[in-house]
């Protein structure tokens, strides 16, 4: 009977594109999905309910309130928007979407490894199959999350969970997928050279200007960081109170590393309705005690040099758009220029994508109004980056052409 039953497999695992050895790919993707979400849910929820006992020792409420605001955290991470009796929230807690997006690669990464996929042939199609329907159990789990959550005073949007647990699995754990069963190079491989050089020129901008909000970010703490020592004291935050405000304050980091971006772009961002702050000007009010928020500049007049750090992200995507070029070099310069210009409009519109995930809705009143002006970001993106990549690119390409040009010869006469 086994061996009768063994072509039958064989033509199964065939037909979909997998091997003998292994699992199949259908299995490991509906694992991985599973997996992904269920692992973070609960990782969730149970520091949410330890905060909860290590806070008031238990004393208000139960533990399947505590437990219901770790999960309405995750599904907030996930896009989906919550809504209290006072306000909405929207804003995402950037810092655990990371992580969401990390274990979903990270499993995916295993699914592909453990599938039946044979690595040497092109099975490009199989996998983003199985990318879709890892990502649909994902967003199922986000669904039956933000159902089994439901609270007169607390509900998550249940659309937005659907639709937000489905685009970070299928992006997060699509490329893990790809990367596990090997898949990476067959796309990689259809892909033109100067397109994949834009678009790793378009990734290292955006990663320098992220870095460079995030170093503005801690050095504005560390300048007042007495401010935020003094809010938590104001909160009578210490011992377990302090570390849970310390532990949402580092997941809102990333929001804040990219609101200083669009700080650096000049329109800056808004900490409440009827606020700027920029590096022109900083019209602030009363905000919330949130240590986080000690970074904020002081009301008024500006400096001068506050203004020179306008032209950082010029140089910031010239600086990405030379690295870039290492990995396809470009000899002519209307090509280079093409490339760094293309490099960086992506880069305008992939950090002013990033950076309106890190705005949205944080609390009832003036604080329905949070983060940076989507337009104005994208037009000063643009050309920030765009004439930063267009002199990167130019730049590029000459030192390639230097560097191949031949050098001159001296005919082989000697003077004596």
């Amino acid at each position: 009977m086994t061996d009768l039953l063994r072509p039958a497999a064989r033509r199964t695992l065939s037909d979909t594109g997998a091997t003998a050895t292994g699992r199949p790919v259908v299995l490991t993707a509906v694992v991985a999905g599973a997996v992904s979400a269920g692992s973070m849910l609960l990782v969730t929820m149970a520091a949410a309910l330890a905060g909860w006992f290590a806070a008031d020792a238990g004393r208000y409420g139960d533990t399947r309130d505590a437990m219901r605001v770790g999960a309405d955290a995750w599904l907030l991470a996930h896009g989906a928007d919550l809504h209290l009796d006072a306000a909405t929230v929207t804003v995402l807690p950037l810092g655990l979407t990371v992580i969401c997006a990390y274990v979903a690669y990270r499993v995916g990464v295993w699914a592909g490894e453990a599938a039946a996929v044979d690595r040497t042939v092109d099975h490009l199609g199989v996998v983003l199959s199985a990318a879709g329907l890892q990502a649909c159990v994902y967003s199922v789990v986000a669904l039956l999350a933000a159902v089994l959550s439901i609270h007169p005073r607390a509900e998550a949007d249940l659309l937005g969970a659907l639709v937000g647990g489905f685009v970070l699995a299928l992006l997060a754990g699509g490329a893990g997928l790809l990367t596990g069963t090997g898949q990476v190079r067959t796309l990689l491989g259809r892909t033109p050279a100067l397109a994949r050089s834009a678009l790793a020129g378009t990734c290292a901008v955006v990663l320098l200007v992220l870095a460079a909000g995030s170093f503005l970010v801690a050095g504005a703490l560390v300048a007042d960081f007495g401010t935020a020592a003094t809010v938590l004291s104001r909160l009578h935050a210490d011992g377990p109170a302090g570390l849970s405000y310390t532990v949402v304050g580092l997941l809102f980091v990333p929001n804040a590393a990219l609101l200083a971006g669009g700080y650096l772009l000049g329109p800056g961002f808004a900490v409440g309705t009827g606020t700027v702050v920029s590096p022109t000007a900083v019209m602030m009010g009363p905000v919330p005690a949130f240590p986080l928020l000690a970074a904020l500049p002081d009301d008024g007049v500006t400096a001068t040099w506050t203004t020179a750090l306008m032209g950082l992200p010029v140089l910031l995507a010239l600086l990405g758009v030379l690295l870039a070029a290492r990995l396809v070099p470009v000899e002519r310069l209307d090509t280079g220029g093409a490339v760094g210009l293309a490099s960086g409009l992506l880069a305008a519109v992939a950090f002013t994508a990033l950076v309106v995930l890190a705005g949205g809705a944080a609390g009832p009143g003036r604080m329905a109004d949070v983060g940076a002006p989507a337009w104005e970001t994208l037009l000063a993106a643009a050309v920030s980056f765009g004439g930063g990549g267009l002199l990167g690119g130019l730049l590029a390409a000459w030192r390639a052409r230097r560097r191949t040009r031949p050098e001159p010869s001296t005919g082989g006469v000697a003077s004596g």
